[in-house]
C-alpha cells in the first residue's frame, strides 16, 4: 500500500500541490483539503473534517502563516498576535501527532519587499522573518523537521515570485513541488521499507 502524504496550507501549498501529486504518482497517495488552510485557528478549526475528508496521513508536510501575519485596513494591525500564532500551531501539531504521522512543517515562503498594500492586504517581510522564526523555535523545541521553502524563494524571488508578489509563478510552483518531494524522500524511503501487513487469515 502506498503511503498518505497529506499536504497542509494556504494557496501557496494548493498552487505546487498538483506537482508533488505528479512527481510521487508511483509512490505516494498525495493528498490535501480542497480548502485554503487561512489562519491558524482556521485549519485548527477544520483539521477534524480534513483529516476524516483526507484520511490517515503517514507524513504530514504542513503550513500556516501568511494569513496570520498579514496586516488588513479593516481589522486589527495585528491580525493574529505571534504568541497567539504559535500556540494554535502547537493545537495543531498535537493532533497530527495523533494520527501517528511524520509531521513536517513548512516555513512561510517571502513576499515581494517593494509589493506594498494591494487589495487591501500587506505582508512585510519582517513580518514574515517574525513569525518563521517564531514557529521554527516552536519546532524545533519539539523535534518537528523544518523545510525551508522561505529560502528557496527568496534567492530566486525574480524568478518564482507572480505578478501579485505573493504567489507563486509557474516555476516557482514547479520548483516548491520538487524541493518539497526531495525533503519528503527519506520518510518516504523508510516508509516503503515497512514489511506489508500480513493477510488475515481464516
Amino acid at each position: 500500500m502506498k503511503p498518505r502524504v497529506l499536504l497542509l496550507g494556504d494557496s501557496i501549498r494548493l498552487s505546487y500541490q498538483p506537482g508533488v501529486t505528479a512527481r510521487l504518482a508511483d509512490r505516494a497517495q498525495v493528498t490535501g483539503p480542497a480548502d485554503n488552510g487561512r489562519f491558524a485557528l482556521y485549519t485548527l478549526a477544520r483539521l477534524g473534517a480534513w483529516l476524516e475528508e483526507c484520511g490517515r496521513p503517514d507524513v504530514v508536510h504542513w503550513n500556516n502563516g501568511l494569513w496570520d501575519l498579514g496586516r488588513h485596513p479593516d481589522r486589527r494591525p495585528e491580525q493574529i498576535p505571534v504568541e497567539d500564532y504559535v500556540g494554535n500551531l502547537s493545537f495543531i501539531l498535537a493532533r497530527l501527532r495523533a494520527t501517528g504521522a511524520v509531521v513536517i512543517w513548512r516555513n512561510t515562503t517571502p513576499v515581494r519587499p517593494d509589493r506594498g498594500w494591494r487589495d487591501q492586504w500587506l505582508f512585510e517581510p519582517d513580518a514574515i522573518a517574525r513569525y518563521n522564526d517564531a514557529a521554527q523555535r516552536l519546532m524545533e523545541r519539539e523535534g518537528v523537521p523544518c523545510h525551508d521553502l522561505h529560502g528557496l524563494v527568496r534567492a530566486r524571488a525574480d524568478d518564482f515570485l507572480d505578478t501579485d508578489g505573493v504567489h507563486l509563478n509557474p516555476a516557482g510552483r514547479e520548483a516548491c513541488a520538487a524541493a518539497t518531494v526531495e525533503f519528503l524522500e527519506p520518510w518516504l524511503g523508510s516508509l516503503a521499507s515497512r514489511p506489508s501487513p500480513e493477510p488475515d487469515r481464516a
